[in-house]
């Protein structure tokens, strides 16, 4: 099967203010993202926190996610299942795969270090074990290895890995990875690259939940042959959100207080000891309306 082509959104994960995970905010932010245009959703991303839930709450939230997809027939649904280990990473891909989502995310083993015989070995062992397709997740920041282009043209010839999901946006590495894939799977950038990346043959972007409107946007537009408008777009959509990626202190933290404030549903604070600096909601509240008078 193929994803969706177009913004499949990156949920957040929403708590209570004493960490507990807030079910209806969880649906709220669902239909916010379908609302405004998303095509799929990924249930407990990085962003979602996968990795601070239990596993009793890691499938509610797959649970709740799916529900709510199918409100809206033709949503790309697609589970995190990754974990730091490769038996670990199967065992959530079968949960998935029995609930009935469309693909799964995975990243390569996040802790120790490992090396392109160990990673290739992680993917293969998870797209074999399991009939749910696989789409590779490169973060280098989160995950500490770099799938180099090339790497990459290897791994997307293991059999039901259908797709990619990058991060980086350095346009060398990216036109790189654009021709040693050569279209054999499907790439979805990020939405800091999601024009040169549309520009490159991207089947469109996975999407941090607080980018989705502006997303749906630039891609509208790009589709329209309305270029300037999609530049302006990822030029003010860059400047909305504060730089720096994963590997800036208190990522994880502004972007909980960011998906608050773009889609009016409080989802919480992160889990500890993980915080939002100073001022960060001040901060996307002034740059929000610049943004938005371009989409």
């Amino acid at each position: 099967m193929a994803l969706a082509k177009g913004i499949i959104a990156m949920l957040v994960t929403p708590f209570t203010s004493d960490y507990q995970l807030n079910e209806q905010a969880l649906r709220e932010e669902i239909r916010w993202a379908l609302d405004n245009g998303a095509d799929g959703l990924v249930a407990a991303p990085s962003i979602g926190e996968f990795l601070h839930l239990t596993e009793s709450e890691r499938v509610r939230v797959m649970e709740i996610t799916l529900e709510e997809a199918r409100r809206k027939p033709g949503t790309s649904t697609v589970a995190m299942t990754s974990g730091a280990t490769t038996l670990e990473t199967i065992h959530y891909a079968r949960i998935a795969a029995r609930m009935g989502y469309d693909a799964q995310q995975v990243i390569p083993p996040y802790y120790w270090r490992c090396g392109e015989l160990e990673v290739e070995r992680h993917f293969r062992m998870v797209a074999e074990a399991v009939e749910l397709p696989v789409v590779i997740y490169h973060n280098p920041a989160l995950s500490k290895f770099t799938i180099t282009p090339k790497f990459a043209a290897r791994l997307a010839s293991i059999p039901n890995v259908i797709a990619m999901k990058e991060v980086l946006t350095d346009l060398q590495h990216l036109e790189a990875l654009y021709d040693e894939i050569g279209g054999r799977i499907s790439i979805y950038n990020t939405f800091r690259a999601l024009l040169a990346g549309l520009m490159l043959g991207a089947a469109g972007g996975f999407i941090n939940i607080f980018a989705v409107p502006a997303a749906v946007a630039l891609i509208k537009a790009f589709r329209n042959g309305e270029i300037a408008r999609a530049q302006e777009i990822q030029r003010r959509l860059n400047r909305c959100f504060p730089r720096g990626g994963e590997e800036a202190l208190g990522h994880l933290g502004t972007t909980k207080v960011t998906a608050s404030v773009v889609t009016g549903i409080e989802m919480g604070p992160a889990r500890p000891p993980y915080m939002a600096p100073e001022g960060a909601a001040e901060l996307i509240k002034q740059r929000l309306s610049s943004l938005k008078e371009v989409i």
